[in-house]
């Protein structure tokens, strides 16, 4: 099975997900310890209203893992078990992409999954 889907951030601020032509919706929340997409909330209620599978993503910026996942965890607490959710690595804005990659993103997903019971 095939699903259409997107991924979304502030740069689609005015966008209706209910006018969009997709099965799934995959919205930034956060990056590093400093960020909340201040549309995040709007996107999800509008995705979740259409009936739209979803999922919430941090944006990584390579800083302490623990420390990132917990601001992501803090940040997304009403969407737990109602989202996929997800690590965005990338190099951009990233002091530790191409260093330590695996352990960080590691760390990253057993923080999540300690804090939440979910993988």
């Amino acid at each position: 099975m095939t699903l259409n889907g997107i991924d979304i951030s502030s740069a689609q601020a005015g966008m209706d997900v209910t006018k969009v032509s997709a099965e799934f919706v995959i919205i930034k929340a956060t990056q590093g310890t400093h960020y909340v997409n201040p549309f995040c909330d709007i996107h999800y209620q509008q995705a979740y209203a259409a009936k739209k599978l979803l999922g919430v993503y941090h944006y990584a910026e390579g800083g302490n893992p623990i420390t990132e996942a917990d601001y992501f965890l803090a940040n997304v607490k009403g969407y737990i078990k109602g989202a996929i959710l997800c690590l965005d690595w990338e190099d951009r804005d990233n002091v530790s992409f191409g260093v330590n990659d695996a352990a960080w993103v590691k760390a990253w997903c057993d923080r999540v999954y300690q804090v939440t019971g979910v993988k």
